[in-house]
This record gives structure tokens, sequence and C-alpha cells, in this order.
């Protein structure tokens, strides 16, 4: 390679050496939003919650549903929830021990309570399958879902 060649070479690996270094000065010194300085006030959430029964493809399944709710850390949570199902369901939160009171089919409750501490929270129903007593149902153990109470 020529004199002039291995010059231009190193010229050209100086200038992008220059603009790695001016481009991570940049990043380094950009300015980045701030958060904000006023914390949100809580809130009080109404949600509902019902036993929904799904078929199709010669199966039935029961599910919570929704089967996950979400609420910020201080708010207010006043859950509806109906067994419109026609078998006895009883709702229970776990790490707020929380729980309806049993949910006979048609029947309804209510739960109001403060999400103070967060995390991820089982939901589920608190009444093993019993056909005996009409309680649950066989797929029991797939009848849960999540309370997400975020900071």
């Amino acid at each position: 390679m020529t004199q002039r060649g291995n010059a231009l070479i190193g010229l050209t690996l100086a200038v992008a050496v220059v603009a790695l270094v001016l481009s991570i000065m940049a990043y380094a010194t950009r300015t980045r939003p701030e958060a904000s300085q006023t914390p949100r006030a809580p809130a009080t959430l109404d949600l509902s919650m019902v036993v929904a029964t799904f078929t199709g493809q010669g199966m039935t399944a029961h599910r919570w549903y929704p089967t996950m709710l979400v609420a910020r850390r201080g708010d207010t949570i006043d859950l509806a929830v109906a067994n419109p199902d026609q078998f006895n369901h009883q709702l229970e939160i776990t790490g707020y021990k929380l729980k309806t009171k049993k949910l006979t089919p048609g029947s309804s409750d209510s739960i109001r309570f403060v999400a103070d501490h967060s995390g991820v929270f089982l939901f589920q129903c608190m009444l093993p399958h019993n056909p005996a007593t009409g309680d649950c149902t066989p797929d029991h153990p797939q009848m849960r879902g999540f309370l997400i109470v975020t900071e």
C-alpha cells in the first residue's frame, strides 16, 4: 500500500474515533426527563368479576373472569363478584386474607379493601370440588387469577 493510502486510512480512523468519542459524550450528558414530583393521588377502582363458563371442543371450563386485576398501591378497590354458574364458588385473595361469602348459583358479593402492599397476589376459588354439596367443578385447580399491585 502506498504512503498516501496509509495516510488516508489513518485519517479515516482518527475521524471515526473522534466521532465515537463525541457520540459517547453526547449520550452521557443528554437531558433526561425528570420524574413527576407530585405523587399520584390514590384512586377508587370499581371492579367486577364473574364466574365464567367456557365451552368448546367437547369440554367445559370454569374461570374467574377477568383473570387479572391491576391496581396501584394505595388504591381503594371495590370488587363486585357474581356467580351466574350452577355451582357454588367462593373467591379468596391470598396475601390480603380476603374472601367473599359462599356464592351460591345466581348470587353475588362485594369486597372493599385498600391495596396497601404491592406485589402479585393469587386469587382462587376456595371451595374444593364436591359434587355432593354442589361446590365448584372438577376443574377447580384452574379457577385462579392474579391481583397485581404496582407502586
